[in-house]
């Protein structure tokens, strides 16, 4: 078993050396001018503060900090002088539930989460639905289950927004 464990070590080991084809990425030069780098989560909270303006509403976003959706909350933070509200609660039910809050108050209300952030939210979400206020509920997806492609890949994030169920 020892022979095999090694054979099987030097095997991924080596095996680049039996690839007869590389890729190299050629540099790109820039034209001079003026870029932005903005990322999905960034670009989701500007919209935010921007549909809240144009409502005339209040920003409030209840959320607790969860990878990969936490830099919304981040961001959120940084702009208190544009009337906006965010709270980081004890956990994803409180987080849904003061943005509820805040919908009711008359706050165009937000939470944000990702996967298993949706499973403990879905409760709340439907205190939302019944009681007919309005709420942004921002479903961040991973690549794959647990933290995501360290384990393995799969849409279970999708499915559970998609029919609130767990796993493939």
């Amino acid at each position: 078993n020892i022979k095999v464990i090694h054979a099987g070590y030097d095997y991924g080991h080596n095996t680049h050396a039996s690839v007869d084809h590389t890729y190299k990425v050629e540099t790109k030069s820039k034209v001079p001018g003026k870029y932005m780098d903005i990322s999905g989560n960034k670009a989701t909270a500007y919209g935010l503060i921007a549909a809240a303006e144009k409502a005339g509403l209040r920003l409030f976003l209840g959320s607790y900090p969860i990878t990969p959706a936490t830099d919304i909350l981040h961001e959120l933070s940084k702009h208190k002088s544009l009337g906006v509200t965010t709270v980081q609660c004890e956990d994803e039910i409180s987080g849904c539930a003061t943005a509820i809050g805040a919908s009711f108050a008359g706050a165009l209300a937000a939470t944000s989460t990702s996967g298993p952030g949706v499973c403990l939210k879905s409760e709340a979400m439907n205190l939302a639905v019944i009681t007919e206020l309005p709420l942004v509920v921002i479903n961040v997806q991973r690549g794959g289950p647990s933290t995501g492609l360290p384990t393995k890949s799969e849409q279970t994030d999708l499915l559970q927004a998609l029919f609130g169920r767990n796993g493939e």
